[in-house]
């Protein structure tokens, strides 16, 4: 089907010029600049058949298997190709030599119209059978009214970029640099925040942190720190890489202490519970990622654009560990100001909703590999496809070995099954997108991603894969 829809698409651009009417081409919307103050936005909407899906429950959708995802939905989906935003940005001279620059952004459902909020999306589903829940998971934005990027800096051309605020972490910018399918429609990465956030898709973006970046061409560095006590106590990345002609290459490593990654309180007695739960770790992490770019050559001579085919990839390690400083205490308060509180079991006695020990008798050791490829036709047209994966082996198994705690999602032996969360497992995800750029402004585009789980990645899932057609329609300004 989208190879069709393709097909029909490339006969219908080389006959537009004959057709006229509604087949021509929208206005370019100029930049909205003013005084070195840009606005800018996205709006991003599609409609998407889920072979195992979920309801959206005016969150996000559930493209990429998830556990709650069940039966076969047909859905208008927000967000499957980028986030729908808008936001503000600024680069006003100082000196010839130094800018002033800033940038402020929010995210939206485009089709509610309300403020992203991951975190309410599970707070929502509290108490709410698996099998009932609508799509909810963790995130970085949480109903804040400015719940993106928030910072301000400075710009030198040779001390390079400062910034201060609510920063994106260094993985996060390899995620974007390096997966051109990154999405929560196409793309692991994109969908769950592992490699993003170092370990949680809640610190996929940090307040309270400094960030800087600069180039000493061919070789170039970023760095950031962090300690905003909300989503994770201390964090820090570092990264250098090599730039080339055709070529890239980037080396990545951080730490992180008392991350949080957050989820929906199980059992009736928690619906309507006010309290989210969350697991709290610590993280190491590692990576390369790299890049090159075939050249090959133009469409002929009335065509400017060069057709380039480029392939991306990448490996990284994710070390979790129990907190080494202990963790936090039900009554923390993470992003949006949502509380990790207690739980309430059947019997109606008070737990705690904080898991500071899930790794002990062994770190959970994650590798995150992928494989990219992007064939552009010309400035309009081009097609992309993806190969992710993540692999972990047992970890974990001396939980129920801990004075008080009964575990029952966790094995005491070195396991392969999806009977427990603690055993081997693997997420894969293949996936494939062509986009057609009407305008600089207005994208059109169609695809597909296959996912699957297995051993512990597939624990408490109601089903193991999925597949989701996908056509959709992005407009920037």
């Amino acid at each position: 089907m989208v190879c069709a829809t393709a097909s029909a698409g490339l006969a219908a651009s080389a006959s537009a010029a004959d057709v006229g009417g509604l087949l021509k081409a929208p206005p370019v919307v100029p930049d909205l600049t003013w005084q070195g103050v840009t606005v800018f936005g996205t709006y991003d909407i599609g409609g998407q058949y889920e072979s195992h899906g979920a309801p959206t429950g005016g969150n996000g959708a559930a493209g990429i298997i998830t556990g709650m995802n069940r039966g076969p939905q047909w859905l208008l989906v927000p967000n499957q190709s980028s986030q729908t935003a808008v936001g503000i940005k600024v680069d006003r001279n100082i000196t010839e030599q130094l800018h002033f620059i800033a940038r402020f952004e929010t995210g939206f459902n485009s089709t509610t119209g309300e403020l992203s909020d991951s975190l309410k999306g599970m707070q929502k589903n509290n108490g709410i059978p698996l099998n009932q829940q609508t799509v909810n998971g963790g995130g970085p934005r949480a109903g804040q009214l400015i719940n993106g990027e928030a910072w301000a800096g400075f710009e030198d051309k040779t001390w390079g970029t400062l910034h201060i605020g609510r920063n994106n972490v260094v993985s996060t910018d390899m995620v974007g640099a390096y997966d051109p399918l990154a999405s929560y429609g196409f793309s692991l990465l994109g969908y769950f925040g592992l490699l993003a956030g170092q370990g949680s898709s809640d610190t996929a973006r940090i307040d309270q942190s400094i960030k800087y970046y600069n180039n000493y061409s061919p070789w170039r560095m970023s760095a950031i720190y962090g300690k905003p006590g909300t989503n994770v106590n201390d964090f820090y990345q570092g990264s250098v890489g090599v730039v080339g002609p055709n070529f890239s290459v980037d080396l990545v490593a951080g730490h992180g202490s008392d991350i949080v990654s957050t989820f929906a309180l199980s059992g009736p007695a928690n619906l309507n519970s006010k309290y989210l739960g969350a697991k709290v770790f610590d993280t190491d992490m590692y990576g390369i990622f790299g890049k090159y770019v075939f050249d090959l050559g133009r469409n002929g001579l009335q065509d400017p654009a060069e057709q380039k085919f480029t392939v991306t990839g990448g490996y990284s390690r994710i070390d979790f560990s129990n907190p080494a400083g202990g963790g936090f205490a039900p009554g923390h308060s993470t992003i949006g100001g949502y509380e990790i509180g207690p739980i309430l079991s059947t019997n109606g006695s008070t737990g705690s909703g904080i898991v500071n020990y899930a790794f002990t008798g062994g770190d959970r050791l994650v590798n995150i590999s992928f494989i990219t490829g992007k064939y552009q036709h010309d400035a309009q047209w081009s097609v992309a496809v993806g190969y992710y994966r993540y692999d972990q082996k047992s970890y974990g198994l001396g939980v129920n070995s801990i004075p008080g705690i009964v575990a029952p999602g966790y094995s005491r032996t070195a396991c392969s099954s999806s009977t427990y969360i603690n055993c081997a497992g693997a997420e894969q995800v293949v996936s494939f997108r062509i986009d057609y750029d009407w305008t600089k402004n207005f994208r059109i585009y169609a695809g597909v991603a296959y996912s699957q789980v297995s051993g512990g990645f597939a624990f408490s899932y109601l089903n193991t894969s999925e597949y989701n057609p996908t056509v959709g329609m992005r407009f920037t300004f």
